[in-house]
C-alpha cells in the first residue's frame, strides 16, 4: 500500500494524472486480487491518510476475463505531491525522491 501512494505522488508530479492497477503486475500481467468489503476503503484511507495535498481518487473493481482488479484513477494540478511527507517523481518505472530544486520550483509554481 505504501507503495502504491508513493507511486500516485510520483505520478501526479510529473504527468498531473494517471492510473494504478492492484492485481496487475508491472508487466501487464493480470493475476487479480482478492477484493473483500473493506478492500476498497483501505486504499482509500491510505492515500487520504499519506498524499499531500488531498486527492479524491475514483478507486472500483473490475474484471479481466476471470480475474478482478483494483483500478485508483487520479489527477491533480496543485503539485508538489508528498507521499508520506517526501515529495516524488515518475522517472521511466521509478518513483525518484524529488530533488530540493525541483521541489522549491513546483512550490512557488502554483
Amino acid at each position: 500500500m505504501k507503495e502504491a501512494v508513493i507511486s500516485i505522488a510520483a505520478i501526479l508530479n510529473k504527468h498531473q494524472s494517471g492510473k494504478l492497477y492492484f492485481g496487475v503486475k508491472n508487466d501487464g500481467t493480470v493475476i487479480g486480487q482478492e477484493i473483500n468489503d473493506t478492500t476498497l476503503r483501505t486504499i482509500s484511507q491510505a492515500i487520504g491518510n499519506h498524499l499531500r495535498p488531498a486527492i479524491y481518487p475514483n478507486i472500483k473493481k473490475e474484471r479481466y476475463g476471470d480475474r478482478t482488479v483494483v483500478l485508483v484513477e487520479f489527477s491533480g494540478t496543485r503539485q508538489p505531491y508528498l507521499a508520506h511527507n517526501i515529495p516524488r517523481i515518475r522517472v521511466a518505472d521509478e518513483d525518484l525522491v524529488m530533488e530540493q530544486p525541483m521541489y522549491e520550483m513546483s512550490s512557488t509554481a502554483g
